[in-house]
């Protein structure tokens, strides 16, 4: 099914990538191939939006793209939201030296909203500054698919960033069953809601948590008339089955993405 709004809402997606996100740190500079990107807040990967880009040009890309980042540990990311480009550029891409990241696919909910299915024991909270250590540690254990404790060094860097986000309108939920924190989950409220984040930790799956968080949020966004809900996932991924039964059927964004090493 379509959202009513679709092509207003993939304007203000699409839109919303492109455009600098000063309160969080977000830089955007139009260079010849495409749009540059960086965080001064946290230390993320840079990316790159590509716009206008021949197969033929990929080295002199390539090589604008590493002299304006300069080396650093983390790799670019270079994105392509077209996918008839993304055909195109991939294989060109990949021989140049680039590894496939994902493609991933951004859906809006169409339709009635789901009951929130019950889950035994949950309790959902909102995660303040304080709070967002607790929070990071528990949506690296649940996307590295281990429940080892994430190294100190990588949550720090995180934190950097789920702090800018805040600035920006980012939300919080972290899921509890009993005391131990189950699941994460985050979104911003611009002016559509998109959730950028939904993981559970191994040990918590197969409960219905995800389906539970979702399903709250959506009946909270109906009571609020928010004109959309939208959540992202790799178009490869079981979570995006997962999201499409719940209502979730209106693609309404999309891109893929490569790895560039800056080392």
């Amino acid at each position: 099914m379509r959202h009513p709004r679709h092509d207003a809402i993939s304007a203000s997606l699409r839109a919303a990538y492109s455009e600098p996100h000063p309160d969080m740190g977000w830089e955007a500079e139009q260079r010849r191939f495409g749009i540059y990107r960086r965080n001064t807040k946290a230390a993320t990967s840079p990316d790159v939006i590509v716009r206008d880009l021949a197969p033929g040009d990929v080295e002199t890309f390539l090589k604008d793209v590493r002299a304006y980042f300069g080396i650093g540990p983390r790799p670019a990311k270079i994105m392509i939201d077209d996918r008839e480009l993304d055909r195109t550029l991939g294989p060109v891409l990949e021989a140049a030296g680039l590894s496939f990241d994902e493609r991933t696919s951004f859906v809006a909910h169409v339709g009635d909203v789901p009951k929130a299915p019950p889950v035994a024991g949950i309790a959902v909270e909102v995660v303040g500054e304080g709070g967002l250590e607790e929070y990071e540690d528990t949506r690296c254990r649940g996307f590295a698919n281990s429940d080892e404790p994430t190294p100190q060094e990588e949550l720090d860097w995180r934190i950097d960033l789920r702090r800018a986000e805040m600035t920006g309108g980012a939300n919080y939920w972290l899921a509890r069953i009993g005391e131990e924190p189950a699941a994460a989950m985050s979104w911003y409220d611009v002016p559509d809601r998109l959730i950028f984040s939904l993981a559970t930790r191994v040990n918590y799956r197969k409960r219905g948590i995800a389906s539970h968080l979702l399903c709250r949020l959506l009946a909270d966004s109906e009571r609020k008339s928010t004109r959309s809900v939208i959540i992202n996932a790799n178009e490869a991924g079981a979570p995006l089955e997962l999201y499409r039964r719940l209502g979730f059927t209106d693609e309404v964004y999309w891109h893929s993405t490569y790895e560039l090493k800056l080392s």
